[in-house]
């Protein structure tokens, strides 16, 4: 018979009740919010020319194809998202829409199924 001493389990406590623990994840959350507006940057600044080369040089003539970039694996293609400019009559049905909603929200007419919270950081 095999017999293991058994650490006594750290006792677990409920988040919402201590502090330290929220705090740190508060200001966490901060860093990762601020990191995220740098990458975000970033990416706008370089992702022309990430597109540029991966369709040159990385697909050529295929539509998708998979790499190891830096030891992570990548399946890579190039989509298409097409945008529209409709005619003013289809604006104004939908602005009219917009007010028709609005309206039932102030009248009381619209059903409130959900109210969500979340944090705003300005950097």
């Amino acid at each position: 018979m095999i017999t293991t001493k058994q650490q006594p389990q750290a006792q677990i406590i409920n988040p919402y009740q201590n502090e330290k623990f929220l705090e740190e994840a508060f200001i966490r959350l901060c860093e990762i919010r601020k990191q995220i507006q740098e990458l975000q940057k970033e990416e706008e600044q370089i992702k022309d020319w990430a597109q540029y080369y991966a369709e040159e040089y990385l697909l050529k003539d295929e539509k998708t194809a998979t790499f190891d970039i830096n030891g992570i694996t990548a399946t890579i293609s190039v989509n298409f998202r097409r945008v529209y400019d409709y005619p003013d009559e289809i604006k104004q049905l939908e602005e009219t829409l917009k007010k028709k909603k609005k309206e039932s929200e102030l009248n009381g007419t619209a059903k409130l199924i959900a109210v969500n919270r979340y944090l705003v950081f300005k950097f």
